[in-house]
């Protein structure tokens, strides 16, 4: 099985990059989760969509549907199409986002809303039927993770996967969440 994780961390290093914070929650938890998918025997890809340039939709064209919706590719020219197609080769997805506002990640959002965009209404996806786990990190209380995890309820409504995971993570319970993204990373 080939398993892609997608992660949406937004934490600024310096001022010319963004890359995860390797001693963050939502970094921490995709080590957690390729440790683990590695112990099952599975091959795995991380992706940090913050290192990519992928804009927000622009919700062209007539009604708000560009080429999306018939073509189901986006008509701007950045890395969202490319990470989309490769998406296709892949058994399942881990989505990880950290919790800013009671909400995912700015960057996941952009990047989900172009999905749901190409995706939902593709009678040819790749992406349907697959399953996902779904992670939100909160570095705080962790009272945003569960409207976080009902955004990717939406999300897998619309693109018809299999929902196979949501899990909470604060700073407070992410030992104790190790043993459920154990359990989820079996995928069976």
């Amino acid at each position: 099985m080939k398993v892609l994780i997608l992660s949406f961390s937004n934490n600024l290093v310096n001022e010319d990059s963004f890359v995860p914070n390797k001693i963050g929650l939502t970094f921490s938890t995709v080590e957690q989760c390729e440790e683990k998918l590695k112990k099952y025997g599975y091959e795995s890809e991380h992706i940090c969509i913050n290192r990519k340039n992928i804009k927000k939709c622009l919700a062209c064209g007539k009604r708000g549907w560009g080429i999306c919706l018939e073509e189901h590719k986006c008509i701007q020219n950045d890395d969202f199409n490319e990470i989309y197609k490769y998406m296709e080769n892949f058994d399942a997805y881990i989505f990880v986002t950290p919790v800013y506002f009671w909400e995912m990640s700015e960057s996941a959002k952009t990047f989900f809303d172009r999905l749901k965009r190409c995706d939902a209404f593709n009678d040819n996806s790749k992406i349907r039927g697959k399953k996902i786990v779904c992670i939100a990190c909160a570095g705080g209380s962790g009272s945003g993770t569960e409207e976080t995890l009902k955004a990717f309820d939406t999300l897998n409504y619309f693109l018809k996967t299999e929902m196979y995971a949501r899990i909470p993570v604060t700073k407070a319970n992410f030992e104790e969440q190790k043993s459920i993204i154990d359990i989820a990373m079996k995928f069976n």
